[in-house]
C-alpha cells in the first residue's frame, strides 16, 4: 500500500473507502482465475480452430528417425513420391491403415486393372528396320 501512497495518496484513501471486497483478491467472492483460464482457452480455441479441422487428413509418420508428414486429401507426402508417381508411398500407407481406410481412391486411376487393359487393347505391330 505505501507504493500506492508514494504515487498518489489519494488512490490508497479510495481503496480503503470502497473496502477490501472489492479490490484485494483474500476477500473476494468471485473466483477471477476460473474466468481468466476460460478466456485463454477461448482464446487458444480460436486460434486452434482452423488446424482441428486439418487432422483427419494430415498424418506425421516415423520411419526410423526420419519424419513424414502425410496429407490424404491432397494426396501428398514429404518424402515426394505420393505426389510424384501418383502411387501410394510406405508413409501414406502407413496412415491410410492407422485410420482403417480403403486405399483404392488415392491412388490414380491410371495404375487400375482396366485402364492397364485398354492399354493393350490397340494392337501395335512392330515397325521394320530401316537400316537394312
Amino acid at each position: 500500500m505505501s507504493k500506492i501512497e508514494e504515487i498518489d495518496s489519494r488512490v490508497k484513501a479510495y481503496l480503503f473507502d470502497i473496502g477490501y471486497h472489492k479490490w484485494y483478491r483474500v476477500h473476494a467472492t468471485v473466483n477471477r482465475t476460473w474466468t481468466m483460464t476460460s478466456n485463454i482457452a477461448e482464446s487458444l480455441n480460436a486460434v486452434t480452430k482452423y488446424v482441428r479441422d486439418l487432422t483427419d487428413y494430415i498424418h506425421i509418420v516415423i520411419d526410423g528417425v526420419r519424419r513424414y508428414n502425410v496429407c490424404l486429401e491432397n494426396k501428398r507426402c514429404s518424402c515426394g513420391q505420393f505426389q510424384l508417381d501418383e502411387l501410394l508411398c510406405p508413409h501414406a500407407l502407413a496412415a491410410l491403415r492407422h485410420r482403417d481406410e480403403s486405399f483404392e481412391q488415392y491412388y490414380s486411376p491410371y495404375y487400375t486393372r482396366a485402364n492397364l487393359l485398354r492399354t493393350y487393347e490397340i494392337p501395335v505391330n512392330p515397325l521394320s528396320d530401316e537400316s537394312k
